[in-house]
């Protein structure tokens, strides 16, 4: 899973010139928290709607609320971009840039190409994908099993049987479970039938947990 096939292509941008109160009314109509900032096609820099909301002039306390006004109308993109911005390139893999984010704790990672610009990832797009990755883009059966750890060549059985009776694979999780020494397998199957594939299971002693409808 590469950034280039998951990213934000369309990525509405900001010039550094632009003026702040232009931007962030810009960004509140879009319904978008992060815009990179790029001049001739090069990244250099990115501002979110936070920052944009608690920008000031300096010393503002000692101004009239006239003054502080007017400078606020002038102020440009320039003057409050964050210019360390993270990047990840087209060919890093989702998981990594997920884990990036988490950490760095940012909302936002444009993508890029020896400086340009080619998208962004948010995290918008990272839900996007964890519903992909979990099978839930669209209604099905889950199903919910738990296995010895360490028999993880069981999985191989599980998936002979639900294809044995012609269902698809959604998606297909084995997770450390809650209780010691066992494992959480999660099924997403297609939204068919599911009682064949529940008797075979069961019939090979797997532990199933629950079965549950997704609309």
């Amino acid at each position: 899973m590469l950034a280039r096939d998951y990213m934000t292509k369309a990525v509405v941008t900001a010039h550094p010139g632009d003026l702040v109160v232009d931007v962030r009314k810009m960004m509140r109509q879009e319904g978008i928290r992060h815009v990179p900032v790029v001049e001739d096609g090069d990244l250099i820099g990115i501002v979110s709607l936070n920052s944009l909301r608690d920008v000031a002039p300096s010393k503002a306390t000692d101004l009239s609320i006239h003054e502080v006004n007017f400078l606020l109308s002038k102020m440009v993109i320039r003057d409050v971009m964050k210019k360390e911005v993270v990047t990840c390139g087209p060919d890093a893999h989702v998981e990594d840039v997920a884990r990036i984010m988490q950490t760095r704790r940012i909302g936002a990672m444009p993508v890029v190409d020896k400086g340009r610009l080619m998208g962004i990832l948010t995290n918008d797009d990272m839900f996007r994908i964890l519903m992909k990755i979990l099978g839930m883009e669209g209604p099905g059966k889950r199903i919910t099993m738990e296995l010895e750890r360490g028999k993880g060549e069981l999985l191989v059985d599980i998936v002979k049987a639900v294809k044995s009776r012609g269902k698809f694979i959604k998606s297909l999780l084995s997770i450390e479970s809650a209780r010691p020494g066992r494992q959480t397998v999660i099924l997403h199957l297609d939204p068919s039938d599911m009682t064949e594939v529940l008797d075979d299971l069961r019939g090979q002693g797997f532990d199933i947990q629950a079965v549950d409808e997704i609309e």
